[in-house]
Order: C-alpha cells, then sequence, then structure tokens
C-alpha cells in the first residue's frame, strides 16, 4: 500500500485501527475509508496506512493566528518559532494531539498579550504582544495598530461622531458607518470605514466615548476619549478597555 510520504503511519506491535484512529483524533470511518484494502483484524508491524489529514482546530480566539503545519514540524519546534511557551501553544490546541501532527493541519497560535496604560488619558487595554512602541500614544505591527488621544469638545457624542467621521479629508471614505453605543454607562460610538478609503489608513476606524469626568491635560479640560485601531483589531481590543 502506497500513500504520500507525509501522511504515513507506519503499523507499530499492538496497534489496532482503534488506537491509530485516536492517536490521529480521526474517525475509525475515515481511517478505513482511507485504506480499503485494510483488514482490521490483521494489522502487521510495518504495514504502511495512509492518515487522512487529522480533524482541524476549531475557530481560533480572539488574536490568535491559524498556522498550517509543514513537514517535521513539532508543537515544540513550532512554539520556538514563534517565540511562545509549548504550554501556551498546547493550551490553545486542547483537540488536537501533539503527537501526531500532519502537513496541512491547521492549528491556532495563541495571542501573547501586551497591556498598554497611559497615565496622561487615564486608560488600560490589552493590545498584540509583536506590536511596537512607536510613542507614548501609539503601538503598531504589521497586521494593525492603535492609537489613543483626547477630545475637548463640547458637542454631543452623536455630533462629535459625525464630526469625525466625516472629516474633510476623508479617512474613513466618503461613507463611513457611525455605530452610537455605550462603554460602563459611558456615551460611545463606534466610526466603520467604508471601501473605498485610501488604502494609506491601514483600515483606520474609531472609538469616542465620554469620560466620566473631564481629564486635564496641560490646563486643558478633555471631555471625550478617542481610540483609533485598524478595523480588525477595534472591538477586541475595546472589549479590554478600561478608565481609571
Amino acid at each position: 500500500m502506497s500513500c504520500a510520504e507525509s501522511n504515513c503511519y507506519v503499523v507499530q506491535g499492538g496497534d489496532t485501527p482503534y488506537i491509530i484512529s485516536k492517536l490521529y483524533n480521526i474517525s475509525l470511518d475515515d481511517l478505513m475509508e482511507s485504506n480499503p484494502d485494510l483488514d482490521p483484524d490483521h494489522l502487521l508491524p510495518g504495514q504502511i496506512l495512509t492518515i487522512p489529514l487529522a480533524a482541524q482546530s476549531e475557530d481560533c480566539p480572539w488574536g490568535a493566528a491559524t498556522y498550517i503545519v509543514e513537514k517535521n514540524d513539532t508543537f515544540y519546534s513550532i512554539a520556538i518559532k514563534h517565540k511562545m511557551r509549548l504550554s501556551e501553544l498546547l493550551k490553545a490546541n486542547p483537540n488536537i494531539n501533539p503527537d501526531a501532527l500532519l502537513p496541512g493541519q491547521s492549528i491556532c497560535l495563541p495571542m501573547i498579550s501586551a497591556s498598554f496604560t497611559n497615565e496622561t488619558y487615564r486608560v488600560k487595554f490589552i493590545y498584540p504582544y509583536l506590536w511596537s512602541r512607536f510613542n507614548n500614544e501609539r503601538y503598531e505591527g504589521i497586521d494593525g495598530f492603535v492609537q489613543v488621544s483626547a477630545i475637548a469638545n463640547d458637542a454631543s457624542p452623536e455630533e462629535l461622531c459625525k464630526k469625525e467621521a466625516y472629516h474633510k479629508l476623508k479617512p474613513y471614505g466618503t461613507q463611513p458607518i457611525i455605530i452610537m453605543s455605550e462603554l460602563n454607562g459611558r456615551e460611545a460610538c463606534y466610526i466603520i470605514p467604508s471601501a473605498d478609503q485610501p488604502m494609506e489608513m491601514r483600515g483606520q476606524s474609531a472609538f469616542i466615548a465620554a469620560y466620566e469626568k473631564p481629564v486635564e491635560i496641560k490646563g486643558i479640560s478633555y471631555k471625550y476619549f478617542v481610540l483609533w485601531a485598524d478595523k480588525d483589531h477595534l472591538q477586541d481590543i475595546i472589549n479590554t478597555l478600561e478608565f481609571f
């Protein structure tokens, strides 16, 4: 029996189809279907079986990336390659047998989060740890960015959001979406860019929220906090946002 080099299994003494299916987290039916000539009652050591692709990881949690297993990969080598603890990688993939990875299989690479705290704007939140500090207000990486500031304006949240969304330079495109919301009882809004947003804006979206009490910065009173981030990370960052 022949099989793709990367998906072969050499039967060991004491193996049964059930044991092999559990090793690779596949169903017994899938194993038998991939080996139509197999006699399950007469496995022999040294016999070569075709192993179908093992069960894929479920949707990865926020911030995690999907990684496609390559030939000769192990959980340990993947952890070393991506500079993370083996325990963290294993925890992110509870249904994957680390001793039976197959090329082409997908696993989750957990996000190792970093904490952002800004005393000036009185906020803290979590962002992807691979992003680098650009300045005190901004962190960015190849897959996104986050930046904070404050607005000194007595306008209502709705008026303020419209002014930001429809700025004359059109940083959010010509038809941004404004979603009125709240955060811990504070009036707030989201600004989501339209499809024609300039590419150089890197998917910039915004979240504006009223401070519980205006924040004094260099003698100026700021009523609103504003956070800009790429649209793929905005909600996840806001989910961790705290004022202090």
